[in-house]
């Protein structure tokens, strides 16, 4: 680890490479960005990455794109991976986070890796000063875990054993927390940055109803078909990865669908301006993994109309304009919702409050480690 003395430490799900990549557009990411900013004058944050294999090539990180305030700490790990289960990474790569020198002794920290917990003493920030752990989603039910269920909870146990704080993003996460008796755990769902996106209409064409995010188990892919295939007349966006394989050849095969591939978080803004409707459509029950959905207040920060499946927290979070519907009934209330207006549905222009805004939530955050 580098001899600079940050206000704070941050452990990220993944690391500064990820982050860059996509553009702090996770919780994480969003969090680190603000904490950046409201120490930068006292510090900064330092972003401790998951270790990557060395044997591994990496690409290059984008250095203009590092977020203001933050300096990277980026470790090697010369074990090799388990090629026939690279999840378990995780709870390989553990054992190769850097050593905390002397000169950060004390410095607090905020966790969102619960695996951190498991490093040697001499690597472990929750054996060096105040250490806020900060749930994304329960992984315990996360799909992508399933092979490392057990490792999972024996890293939850050590991190909520030792944690001086934990905060969560929604009611799944809180209750999480309690199950491994963290009675003390503060309820800090997500929110977003109201001035980076704008209210613009710029849609042409036919209705244009947009999803942002990944593609994947989280998504109802039955539902979206059949949705998909009673609005012919409706253009329905994808921009984000797919990582289930299973999804593209459906996706790619309807007529009224577009896949844009991933979009960097920088360019989202202007996205939103080209549609009509954001949507979520989310599984319910199955694959839901307790978690608060971002996009939801991005999609209202930009006065777009937002319909969202049921799923926990939709449209309870004091954010108007959400509509939540089993996946059964999209097709019928977006039919409704262009009635008379032609193609274009308009905005819904709303004032996000301060209580739900990543600077809030950051400064509640920095608040509970005093950095």
């Amino acid at each position: 680890m580098p001899s600079f003395v940050p206000r704070l430490l941050a452990y990220p799900m993944h690391g500064q490479r990820k982050l860059v990549a996509e553009g702090y557009r996770t919780r994480d990411g969003h969090l680190i960005e603000w904490f950046g900013r409201l120490t930068a004058d006292h510090g900064g944050v330092g972003v401790v990455s998951r270790p990557d294999p060395a044997l591994l090539p990496t690409r290059p990180v984008d250095t203009t794109r590092v977020a203001a305030g933050t300096r990277p700490v980026t470790p090697r790990s010369l074990r090799v991976p388990d090629l026939r289960d690279r999840r378990r990474w995780w709870v390989t790569s553990a054992t190769a986070y850097p050593t905390l020198p002397s000169s950060v002794r004390g410095v607090p920290a905020v966790v969102w890796n619960p695996f951190v917990a498991t490093a040697a003493s001499a690597r472990n920030p929750f054996d060096n000063g105040t250490v806020v752990m900060d749930l994304l989603d329960d992984w315990t039910k996360h799909f992508a875990f399933a092979s490392i269920r057990a490792e999972v909870e024996n890293a939850y146990r050590e991190a909520f054993d030792r944690a001086d704080h934990v905060t969560a993003n929604a009611e799944g996460t809180v209750a999480l927390a309690r199950r491994f008796g963290r009675d003390d755990v503060v309820l800090l769902p997500n929110g977003c940055d109201p001035e980076r996106f704008s209210t613009e209409q710029r849609a042409a064409g036919p209705m244009r109803v947009g999803y942002v995010g990944k593609i994947g188990h989280r998504l109802d892919l039955q539902g979206i078909l059949r949705t998909v295939r009673a609005l012919p007349d409706v253009e329905f966006v994808f921009a984000g990865p797919v990582l289930d394989r299973e999804y593209r050849a459906p996706l790619d095969a309807a007529a009224n669908v577009r896949l844009l591939g991933d979009v960097h978080y920088d360019d989202v803004p202007e996205l939103l301006t080209t549609f009509d409707v954001g949507w979520v459509p989310h599984n319910v029950g199955a694959f839901e993994v307790g978690g608060d959905i971002i996009k939801t207040y991005e999609y209202r920060a930009a006065g777009l109309p937002t319909l969202s499946t049921p799923v926990d927290g939709a449209g309870r979070r004091g954010i108007d304009g959400v509509t939540a519907l089993p996946i059964e009934d999209h097709a019928s209330t977006l039919r409704r919702w262009t009635t008379g207006t032609g193609p274009r549905v308009p905005r819904m222009p709303t004032s996000i409050p301060r209580s739900a805004t990543w600077q809030q939530k950051a400064g509640a955050i920095l608040e509970l480690v005093g950095a």
